[in-house]
């Protein structure tokens, strides 16, 4: 079983690889403004606010998981070939919206499947997932010394998208979905109590963070072509994912070590120095090396983050709890994020964007510090 899953991750963030660093890059190739790349991105991820709700909620309802996913990643290579053919700016949103309704529910599917399946998952969790860090890793490696993808083409980044979401629609098929804890629909006391005021305040903590960071997930690669002129810039992005590799593989020490509300604020915390040092230090060697924080900014928020949700949700209505977490905690603050950094970035350039951003995350420590130790749940009985 974990194998499945250990192939199944390296292919989705193969897939990922191609979509997060290459994005911005691919609607500047058709011809798109900084302004309208992040209305677009913004767009991508407002929809996906809404599609990971509704599909989380009827995987939940109807015990069909993995059937939600494969539906999801056809629907995603169904709408890059007409995105990559048009340059109406109309037409484009409407079809970034379809990219992003499709393409940002993969993630929670596959990791309530992951949350549901894996025995002891504190552990596993992060010993399957490491392998979608090295699936990304490997995939932005292997673009860049084979020149797999040109920069300048949509056409050649579309391409890249494809062969990814194909070879993820692929592995998904051999993934377990047993449906443990599910007999239909979900029973009435799997439900209300456990979205409670702390898992709103533990969903706000989760936005900060996020609004942070989006002005890397959004505007990094095309910081590094305008900032740095470098002209092959996504491969930078490989040295933070390698960074996350070993501390996925212990993240379930760590977790019982340091504790989840521990490993937030100091994931906040490292946000605002990375997002610093882009805005006052635009040097390849000090950015090279600051890199490697993205295993506290991205590692530690998301493996407390799974746990918590672990500890706090059910099975029955985890699928629910997920998608609330990718929609109001990463993808609204990405739509947030996106559009407004767009603007700034035409208006007033990288450095005031990345100074701006590293504000949230102080108010999401501020957030983590009143919950206190709250945030600490007993885990669930295996």
């Amino acid at each position: 079983m974990k194998a499945r899953f250990c192939v199944h991750y390296f292919a989705l963030f193969a897939m990922v690889a191609t979509i997060f660093p290459y994005t911005q890059v691919f609607l500047r190739a058709r011809g798109f403004s900084n302004a309208e790349v992040g209305y677009l991105q913004g767009l991508m991820a407002l929809a996906g606010v809404a599609g990971p709700i509704v599909v989380g909620h009827l995987a939940d309802r109807f015990a069909r998981r993995r059937l939600a996913l494969l539906a999801c990643l056809a629907a995603f290579i169904a709408v890059l070939g007409p995105l990559n053919a048009t340059t109406n700016f109309a037409a484009a949103a409407l079809l970034a919206m379809g990219l992003g309704l499709s393409g940002r529910t993969a993630i929670p599917l596959t990791d309530t499947l992951a949350a549901n399946e894996l025995p002891d998952p504190t552990h596993n969790y992060g010993r399957v997932r490491l392998w979608g860090s090295v699936g990304f890793v490997c995939t932005l490696l292997a673009i860049r010394q084979m020149g797999l993808v040109d920069e300048s083409s949509s056409t050649s980044i579309m391409r890249a998208m494809l062969v990814g979401a194909a070879a993820c629609l692929a592995t998904s098929g051999f993934l377990p979905d047993r449906r443990r804890g599910h007999s239909g629909a979900p029973t009435p006391q799997a439900g209300g109590r456990h979205f409670d005021r702390l898992f709103w305040l533990f969903i706000l903590v989760v936005a900060l963070h996020r609004l942070g960071m989006s002005s890397y997930y959004f505007f990094f690669t095309n910081y590094l072509r305008d900032v740095l002129k470098l002209q092959q810039a996504a491969w930078v992005w490989a040295v933070g994912a390698a960074a996350e590799v070993p501390l996925l593989f212990c993240a379930g020490r760590i977790i019982r070590w340091m504790g989840i509300r521990w490993m937030l604020i100091v994931s906040m915390a490292s946000i605002t120095v990375r997002l610093a040092v882009y805005a006052l230090v635009p040097s390849l060697a000090v950015i090279l090396p600051v890199q490697l924080l993205h295993a506290l900014t991205f590692g530690f928020c998301h493996a407390a983050s799974i746990e918590f949700l672990r500890r706090k949700v059910p099975a029955q209505r985890r699928g629910l709890a997920m998608a609330l977490y990718m929609s109001l905690a990463l993808g609204l603050p990405n739509f947030i994020g996106s559009s407004i950094g767009g603007l700034v970035v035409e208006h007033w350039g990288y450095a005031v964007l990345y100074l701006l951003y590293a504000a949230p995350p102080v108010a999401g420590i501020a957030c983590v510090v009143l919950a206190g130790r709250r945030l600490e749940l007993k885990p669930p009985e295996a």
